[in-house]
Parts: structure tokens; sequence; C-alpha cells
């Protein structure tokens, strides 16, 4: 079976809610998956830098818990040093607010986000296997059983 194929078929179910209701209305493995999910897709298509500006930061908050639960640690790791480098302040979950933030971060901290990208890139964890596991554990809160 091709996991990386089951899950991209999962979140385009017809049915899925992970995209057309509010996170918070979601379930926790429902937002699990779509905090894992965005995550993964953000920052393979553009690092750390692309996922607090984009939808999927809005919920930066929860993503080491996400990735800690379905057994990333590693990655969860990597992902609380990018939150980290807001500083005192953590990443606003409104957009606008966040990319202000954003804007007002040193060079340096873009500069480490891009090696902590490089770091999430090289897959620590298996993320398929352990998203996919994860799912498959919690069948019932997804489309069709999981």
């Amino acid at each position: 079976m091709d996991k990386n194929r089951y899950l991209g078929e999962l979140a385009e179910h017809p049915d899925a809610r992970f995209w057309r209701e509010p996170f918070e209305s979601l379930s926790r493995p429902e937002q699990v998956f779509r905090c894992v999910w965005e995550l993964e897709a953000d920052v393979n298509a553009g690092g750390f830098e692309q996922y607090f500006a984009n939808s999927g930061g809005d919920h930066a908050w929860f993503a080491g818990e996400a990735l800690r639960e379905i057994g990333a640690t590693r990655m969860a790791a990597i992902t609380a040093e990018a939150v980290v480098l807001f500083g005192a302040e953590a990443p606003e979950e409104a957009r606008p607010a966040r990319h202000a933030q954003i804007a007002h971060l040193e060079r340096p901290v873009h500069e480490y986000w891009e090696a902590l990208s490089e770091a999430f890139c090289e897959y620590p964890d298996d993320l398929t296997e352990l998203l996919y596991d994860y799912v498959v554990a919690h069948r019932e809160a997804f489309p069709s059983g999981g």
C-alpha cells in the first residue's frame, strides 16, 4: 500500500472537514492531521518562512504538539525551535498580525529558519509512516473510516 497516496486521498476526500470547518470545531485527530499536513506541505514548498506566512501558521502554537502526538519527536523539536524564534511573543494566530511580526524579525532569524527548514526536510522522523499509523489508530474520526 502506498501510504503517502492514501494520506493524500484522505486530505482531498470530499467528506473531509479539515479545510471547510473552523479548526476549533474539528476533533483532536482531525486537528492533528490538518496541522501536520499543512506544516509539511508549507515547509517543503518554501520553508518555515512560508509556513508562518500561510494559513497553516495560524496553528503554529499546536504544530509541535501535533508532531509529538504522532511520534515525530525530532521534527517536533525542529518546529519548536522555529516557533521560539518569534521571541517572547508566540506567533500571532491572525495572519496579518503574524505577517507584521515576521517583517520585524532580524535577518539572522530568517537565516536560521532556512537551516531549520533544511533539517526538517531531511525527515529525521518517517512522517508518512507516523501520520498513517495515527490515522489508522483514529480511523473513526476520518471520512469513510480513514
